[in-house]
C-alpha cells in the first residue's frame, strides 16, 4: 500500500530533481545583458540566470531570498490579474523596448506567466469578465491562453514587437503539448506554428471536428478565440470586435531563440524515479476531473499520473480547486479498499488561498478518507457538487502543505 510518507516524499525529490534554477545555468551558452523572467519559476529561473545590467522577474510572491545583481522583483496576481499585473505588464514593455541591438535579453517563461503580467487591449474589466467566464467554464488551458492572448498586447509575441535586441527564450512547461508559444501565452515567440498548439492532440481528441476545422482556417488569435468562446456560451462583444478587425502577421525576428528547459512531465518522471515499480501513464489528464477517479482508480499497481485537468466552478463554490476536487473523487472510487493516493499541484499552491489556513498543494487519500469525512459531520458528496472538496478534506487532515515550491509542470497524481 502507498503510505503518506512515501507519496509525499516522491513529491518533494521532484521538487528538487526539476529545479528551474539548475536547468537555467545549464542552458545558458552567451551570457545575457538583460534578463527577464515571469511566471511561478521566474525567481529559481533568475537565480539561475545569474548577474545581468538590468533585469526584471514577475512572480507570485517573494520568497525572501534574494535575486542576482541587476534584477529587481515585481508581484502580479494569480490566477486572476489585478493592478499589480498591469504595473508588472507595464514595466515589462519598458524593459524590452529600452534592449538595444547590442544586447542580448534572455527572457524565462513559466506557467502563471499569463496572469502576473498584462498590458489588454480592451478595457481592463472587460478583460477579466470575459477570461473569467473562460475559466469558469473549464475550459482547457490552451483555450483560456488563446482567449488571453487575443485580448493582450503583450502576449503571442507581442512583448519583442518593438525590441530591437536578440531574445532568447527558455521556458518550462505547464501545458500538455509542451508548445513553447502556448506556456505563459508565449509573450517572447511571434512564430505562428509555435502558437498553433490549440488544436494539437490531445486537445484536438476533445474538439468537434467543425470547430477543429473552423478554427484552423481562421487568420488570428482574436478570430480563433471568438469561434472558441462562443461555443463555450459566453457572450463577448469586445472580443467578437477584436475579431472583425483585419488580422497583419507580425514580421518575422531574426536570431531569436526559443529552448525548452524541462517538458510538463518531467515533474511526474521525476516522482516515479524514487518510487519502486511506478509505472509513469502516458496519456495527460486534460479534460474535467469527473473523467479521471474511476479511470485511475481501476489502473493496477503503482501508477504515476500528470497533467492539468479542468474544473468548471459554480458560483456559489467553497474552497478548493482542481487536484483537492480530484482527490476527493478518488476517496470515493477507494473506499474500503488498502489503496491510496496523493493528488497535488507541483507548484505547492492549489486553487484559491483558503480563509484562515495555508493553501494547499492537494491532498493524501485512502480507503478511509470518504467514511471519515462523513464521520466528521460532511456530506463528502455535496461537498464535490459545491466545488467544496477543501473543506471536507482538512476536516479529516488530508490535505497536503508543503507551501510554494518553485517549481511549476503538471499536476501530480500517484496511486497504489
Amino acid at each position: 500500500m502507498l503510505t503518506r510518507a512515501l507519496a509525499e516524499s516522491a513529491f518533494l525529490r521532484a521538487v528538487t530533481e526539476c529545479d528551474p534554477t539548475r536547468l537555467v545555468r545549464e542552458a545558458i551558452t552567451l551570457p545575457p545583458t538583460v534578463g527577464f523572467a515571469v511566471g511561478k519559476a521566474a525567481i529559481a529561473m533568475a537565480r539561475g540566470a545569474g548577474p545581468v545590467r538590468e533585469g526584471l522577474a514577475i512572480a507570485p510572491a517573494d520568497d525572501g531570498r534574494g535575486l542576482p545583481a541587476g534584477w529587481r522583483l515585481m508581484i502580479g496576481a494569480h490566477p486572476v490579474p489585478d493592478d499589480r499585473s498591469l504595473a508588472a505588464g507595464t514595466a515589462a514593455v519598458e524593459l524590452f523596448e529600452r534592449a538595444s541591438p547590442d544586447d542580448v535579453v534572455l527572457a524565462l517563461i513559466s506557467g502563471g506567466a499569463s496572469s502576473l503580467m498584462e498590458v489588454p487591449r480592451v478595457p481592463f474589466d472587460e478583460y477579466l469578465s470575459i477570461t473569467s467566464a473562460v475559466m469558469a467554464a473549464g475550459a482547457p488551458i490552451h483555450v483560456l491562453n488563446l482567449v488571453r492572448t487575443a485580448l493582450s498586447r503583450i502576449k503571442g509575441g507581442g512583448l519583442v514587437r518593438d525590441c530591437g535586441a536578440r531574445v532568447i527564450t527558455l521556458a518550462i512547461s505547464d501545458v500538455f503539448s509542451d508548445g513553447i508559444g502556448v506556456i505563459g501565452s508565449g509573450p517572447t515567440i511571434q512564430d505562428l506554428q509555435a502558437r498553433a498548439a490549440l488544436v494539437e492532440t490531445p486537445l484536438r481528441d476533445m474538439l468537434a471536428p467543425a470547430l477543429v476545422s473552423e478554427l484552423l482556417a481562421a487568420r488570428g488569435p482574436a478570430a480563433k478565440a471568438a469561434i472558441a468562446v462562443r461555443e463555450l456560451g459566453i457572450d463577448a462583444p469586445a472580443l467578437e470586435q477584436l475579431a472583425r478587425q483585419p488580422y497583419r502577421e507580425p514580421p518575422p525576428r531574426i536570431g531569436d531563440v526559443a529552448q525548452l528547459l524541462a517538458p510538463m512531465r518531467a515533474f511526474a518522471d521525476a516522482a516515479a524515479r524514487s518510487l519502486d515499480g511506478a509505472r509513469v501513464l502516458d496519456a495527460p489528464l486534460v479534460a474535467d476531473v469527473e473523467r479521471y477517479a474511476v479511470r485511475l482508480a481501476a489502473e493496477p499497481g503503482l501508477v504515476v499520473a500528470w497533467g492539468e485537468p479542468t474544473l468548471a466552478v459554480p458560483a456559489d463554490h467553497g474552497d478548493g480547486g482542481r487536484a483537492q476536487q480530484l482527490a476527493l473523487l478518488v476517496a470515493r472510487e477507494l473506499g474500503g479498499t488498502d489503496r491510496a493516493a496523493l493528488v497535488a499541484g507541483s507548484d505547492g499552491v492549489d486553487g484559491p488561498a483558503p480563509e484562515g489556513r495555508p493553501a494547499p498543494a492537494g491532498a493524501f487519500v485512502d480507503g478511509t478518507t470518504w467514511s471519515a469525512i462523513l464521520a466528521a459531520g460532511i456530506d463528502p458528496a455535496r461537498a464535490l457538487e459545491r466545488r467544496d472538496a477543501g473543506t471536507a478534506l482538512a476536516a479529516v487532515g488530508a490535505l497536503f502543505v508543503p507551501g510554494p515550491t518553485g517549481v511549476n509542470h503538471a499536476d501530480l497524481v500517484i496511486l497504489g
